[in-house]
């Protein structure tokens, strides 16, 4: 299953710099697809397969984010289309 992930950086300079020595020394944890940052500096979104979700905030560094939001994600292909035509054929 892959996850989308939004974390925001918990406050404080010295956290900042922690999580930045972490992310050098470790770079992206296996199983991250991809990685963006925002212009704010703070506000991350990981792209993340794995099959436990509850396992997804430790690919994201969890200990140095204030917050983060999980999203489930599945890929926009001819499955899907399918199944999202056939439940709007149900809408009454």
């Amino acid at each position: 299953m892959k996850f989308v992930v939004v974390s925001r950086l918990a406050p404080g300079l010295e956290n900042s710099r922690k999580a930045l020595e972490v992310f050098l020394k470790a770079g992206l944890p296996e199983g991250t697809q991809a990685t963006y940052a925002a212009a704010d500096g703070k506000t991350f979104i990981n792209i993340v397969e794995n099959d436990l979700a509850d396992m997804v905030p430790a690919y994201t560094y969890a200990p140095f984010y204030d917050e983060f939001q999980i999203i489930p994600v599945v890929d926009v292909d001819e499955k899907w289309l399918q199944a999202a035509q056939a439940a709007q054929a149900n809408w009454d």
